[in-house]
């Protein structure tokens, strides 16, 4: 008998003799406390666990959002799913069993305490039907009080949202018609939560509670024909119903003013003449008070010269003065010639019409083969002295059209336009709406074609649209202060700020004994960007700083830089959390929450940062913590905690967070069935000296003493993912896990890089990591595999051509010749791969008729006459960042040689594959390959000969998908684990 086969069957016997889980708890429930009941029947049983199947990968679970209820005494968490449908789960902070709501998405807490609405969507497999059939996908909404069983489900409810005082649920339902009919407008119920008494409002198309404490309402009718259409208000505590405005038009874009009863949207305006849409603004100061009247602002300006458009929406400033608003130019006079003609064309149609194609015919006849002259050309003209090259252009042509002006109305007056409409503008609101800064390239157009890119910033006064210089050439600029009077950048490695009180700016950071460049960015760019800015403190008082470790406290004139954390001392990084994002700047005087990472123990925690008195560490473990989030109106703290060998949980604590309370967790049932793996760092130096770590995951089936394989992912940093779990997925070739509970070892190691050498940097970092990791001696130095996808699938290619360490590779969408490569494009984004080469990734600084030698020694298919490896690669045939025709040219090439190569073409995906089947393929050849030479599995035929296209394409139908090998193979159970 099998050692396999007797451990089978000694974990089914032990499983006959022991008691489920359920009737665990019912045992526990018939005797005192069945907490110390259950605790101590789980510690006298020794539970047979086993490494996963694939087939269990689709019950992991993903903790989602996560949040607490305004007095924090509730947690809600969405929990996913790998592959089944996932779930909301409800919490009671202080103990007790959860309220699960199935296929829950999002949820919302009411402002009172009392309730939690969750939207909830039809199971995966309907979904799946409903798509198939290309039917719309409509969710519910669950209704439930807190601390009680009563639940409601509502039908069919597309978006929900709690009056400010929890009063009243509005529920907008779908709309009746689908979303093609010309109108907008759906029902809307209103139900008020301590009654259950609906109110129902038709023909509805937006609507929205003011911010204010109360329940106050505004909707926008938009009815068929526009009967009835119009503004109105419902004062839900009181019932009252009042309408702002009423006509024949159509409204859109509402927007209150934060905390208070200002309101403002558009009233939509077709013009017949021109062909377009103008939209004019209505805005109430005081909507609530009775006979409140818009003020206006017409939707042409200037003669008609300029038109107010949508594309930005409304912005109200922060004191209510003034609404900002996008105005666009429009066309000049001729435009309603050519309007006036196109009118003429229709008529002219409809009285030929019934004789236009003897016509046609008559003129084919005449003149075979000459297009009309009226037709125009399939041509794009592409100059060499194009800035923004044409690919890049057309993904954007929508942008650039829409591209308009932010103007500021005063309310009292009129608009001013402030720019950013012009093509290398771009204009933001900043310190609470009441500075406008615009930024221009226009100077600096050449440069950015292969370059850095840079801008001048201006400040824009907003009532007379006057601009006032603030910097030139920035590429690093880090923000307004909150009051508005500072602005900040980072050049020449230091911090400047500008006074724009007295106009004057000065090097802010000269003399202070700190490096504000990030260092650990190796990119070959003239300046490096900087740790960053953290903030400012109340009244623009003191900006906050970082730099490697520490937060640097300085006062915008310079003087008294201050240092008020430690942290370069043991390496743990402080950065500062903000935890209400409506805060602008933090209290003078503290404390204040940071975040703290220990560079090489990787560490985690937070603590209380006090300026003058330190850091006082709150928690601070060997795992990683984060998401620290805060009740509204509590005292009360919540985060998240994981190591790769313990599953995330909620965990919620108080104003210090001492003695936090473990509220949930997800996958929990690991612990009890399945054998599961470990992480730790490996140490290194790379081979020009500098100090590097790695993370080393053992197998799930780890037993010391025994030799195992390994595979190597990697692609610039990796080792911050000590403490990360991961997932098993069959939707991910690369994925950690199930390489883990396959039996495998994985290495991430840490990369860095020289100018002009990105290969050769990884073999001189990967190199040294890989003997790091075999000194551990449970590494068998034969079975050696590496894989990587993009940067990652670039490293691996080149890898082989430069080693034969590794017994087998696998990449993905790899850059396999650097010269083709440089010339070709980003698709995704229309920019030019140049760039990318010159100061990003590549690193390469010059072009490669400057350095041919660096080009041709980086680049895996020049150095294809040293592979020995066996290499699989994979590319959709759509990539638009990698071109597909880089495996092409490396596919030939190994053709040419007689490599053992092969190219895994998946027809339709992009750079990252998106189709569950293509995922799921991958996956499995991935695995297939790696079985087969790192373990001496046999190998299906598509490994060993091929597959001629004919038999692909019948096998793709029959599966397993073109000699692809059946799958999972049998797990492997031990009782004691890894």
């Amino acid at each position: 008998m099998s050692k396999v086969r007797s451990l089978l069957l000694a974990a089914f016997a032990l499983v006959l003799t022991l008691p489920t889980q359920a009737e665990a708890r019912r045992q526990n429930g018939a005797s005192g406390d069945g907490r110390e009941v259950a605790e101590s029947a789980r510690a006298s049983e020794t539970p047979v666990r086993s490494t996963l199947s694939a087939a269990e990968f689709g019950k992991f679970e993903t903790l989602g959002m996560a949040s607490l209820s305004p007095d924090g005494r509730w947690a809600g968490v969405s929990v996913g799913r790998v592959e089944e449908d996932g779930e909301v789960r409800i919490h009671r902070v202080a103990g007790g069993e959860p309220r699960i709501v199935s296929n829950g998405t999002r949820f919302e807490f009411s402002g009172d305490n009392v309730w939690v609405a969750v939207a909830v969507q039809p199971p995966q497999a309907e979904r799946e039907r409903a798509q198939e059939a290309r039917r719309p996908i409509r969710s519910d909404v669950v209704l439930h009080a807190l601390g009680s069983d009563e639940e409601t489900r509502v039908k069919d409810v597309q978006s929900f949202a709690f009056s400010p005082d929890g009063r009243f649920l509005l529920m907008r339902k779908y709309r009746a018609g689908g979303e093609d009919q010309e109108h907008r407008g759906a029902d809307l119920v209103v139900r008020e939560l301590a009654t259950g008494t609906d109110v129902n409002f038709g023909n509805v198309s937006e609507s929205e509670w003011a911010p204010e404490e109360g329940s106050f309402l505004a909707r926008v009718v938009d009815a068929a024909g526009m009967s009835g259409n119009g503004v109105r208000i419902y004062e839900a505590g009181s019932g009252r119903i009042r309408t702002l405005r009423a006509e024949e038009a159509r409204f859109q874009g509402m927007t209150w003013r934060d905390d208070s009863r200002d309101f403002a949207l558009f009233r939509v305006e077709p013009d017949t003449v021109r062909g377009d849409t103008v939209y004019s603004v209505l805005a109430w100061q005081g909507a609530d008070r009775e006979g409140a009247s818009a003020q206006v602002l017409a939707g042409t300006l200037n003669g008609s010269a300029r038109r107010v458009t949508a594309v930005r929406g409304i912005r109200w400033a922060t004191d209510g003065g003034r609404l900002f608003v996008a105005v666009q130019e429009r066309g000049e006079e001729d435009a309603d010639e050519e309007a006036e003609e196109g009118e003429d064309a229709e008529e002219g149609d409809e009285e030929q019409e019934g004789d236009e194609g003897e016509e046609g015919e008559d003129e084919e006849e005449d003149e075979p083969g000459i297009p009309g002259e009226d037709e125009a050309p399939g041509v794009e003209i592409w100059h060499a002295r194009d800035v923004d090259p044409i690919p890049q252009q057309r993904l954007r042509a929508g942008q650039e059209r829409q591209m308009s002006h932010l103007a500021s109305w005063d309310l009292s007056g009129d608009p001013v336009v402030l720019g950013g409409g012009a093509l290398d503008e771009g204009l933001v609101l900043v310190a609470s709406e009441n500075v406008a800064l615009l930024t221009d390239g226009a100077p600096y157009q050449a440069e950015r074609m292969f370059g850095p890119m840079y801008q001048d910033y201006y400040r824009v006064d907003l009532a007379t649209g006057e601009r006032t210089l603030v910097a030139e050439r920035v590429e690093h600029y880090r923000g307004v202060s909150p009051g508005g009077r500072y602005f900040v950048w980072f050049q020449d490695d230091h911090f400047w700020i500008h006074d724009s009180e007295n106009g004057t700016s000065r090097n802010l950071t000269e003399g202070v004994p700190a490096q504000f460049t990030n260092a650990q960015v190796d990119v070959v760019v003239p300046q490096k960007p900087p740790y960053g800015v953290a903030g400012w403190t109340e009244g623009d008082e003191h900006v906050l700083l970082y730099d490697q470790y520490d937060v640097w406290r300085l006062a915008p004139d310079g003087s008294g830089a201050e240092r008020l954390t430690t942290g370069a001392e043991e390496q743990v990084r402080h950065r500062l959390v903000r935890l209400d994002p409506d805060e602008e700047a933090f209290p003078g005087n503290g404390p204040w929450w940071v975040s703290l990472y220990g560079d090489f123990t990787k560490e985690s925690g937070y603590g209380h940062l006090r300026p003058g008195r330190g850091v006082e560490r709150r928690i601070y473990e060997e795992r990683g913590i984060g998401r620290l989030t805060k009740a509204d109106d509590a005292d009360v703290h919540a985060f998240v905690t994981q190591r790769y060998d313990d599953p995330p949980a909620l965990h919620v604590a108080g104003a210090d967070l001492a003695s936090p309370q473990r509220v949930m967790g997800v996958n929990e049932f690991v612990a009890d069935e399945y054998l599961w793996g470990r992480s730790e760092l490996v140490n290194y130096e790379n081979d020009w000296g500098v100090p590097l770590q790695g993370v080393l995951v053992y197998p799930a089936s780890f037993q010391p003493g025994e030799q195992y394989p390994m595979i190597v992912y990697h692609y610039e940093r990796l080792s911050q993912g000590l403490h990360n779990w991961v997932n098993p997925t069959q939707r991910s070739a690369y994925n950690t896990t199930a390489f883990s509970q396959d039996g495998y070892f994985v290495l991430l190691p840490d990369i860095v890089y020289r100018p002009r050498n990105p290969g050769l940097s990884f073999m001189e970092s990967v190199l040294p990591a890989l003997d790091a990791a075999l000194a551990t001696g449970h590494i068998d130095p034969a079975r050696v595999g590496i894989t990587g996808h993009s940067w990652g699938g670039y490293q691996t290619t080149f890898a082989v051509t430069q080693t034969d360490r590794f017994a087998a590779a696998v990449a993905g969408a790899p850059l396999t010749n650097l010269v083709s490569m440089y010339l070709s494009f980003y698709w995704n984004s229309g920019s030019t791969d140049a760039r990318i080469f010159e100061i990003s990734q590549g690193r390469m600084e010059v072009p490669w008729w400057e350095d041919f030698e660096s080009y041709r020694l980086n680049s895996p298919v020049h150095n294809i006459t040293n592979m020995r490896t066996p290499l699989l690669m994979a590319f959709g045939d759509q990539d638009g960042a990698v071109e597909f025709n880089q495996g092409v040219e490396f596919y030939n090439a190994a053709r040419r040689l007689g490599g053992d190569f092969v190219l895994l073409v998946y027809e339709g995906e992009n750079h990252g594959l998106a189709q569950r089947p293509n995922q799921m393929d991958y996956y499995r050849r991935a695995h297939e390959w790696f079985a087969h030479y790192l373990k001496g599995e046999p190998a299906p035929a598509w490994i060993t000969e091929g597959v001629r296209y004919v038999d692909q394409q019948d096998k793709l139908k029959e599966g397993p998908a073109a000699g692809r090998a059946p799958m999972p193979r049998a797990p492997v159970v031990n009782g004691s684990g890894g």
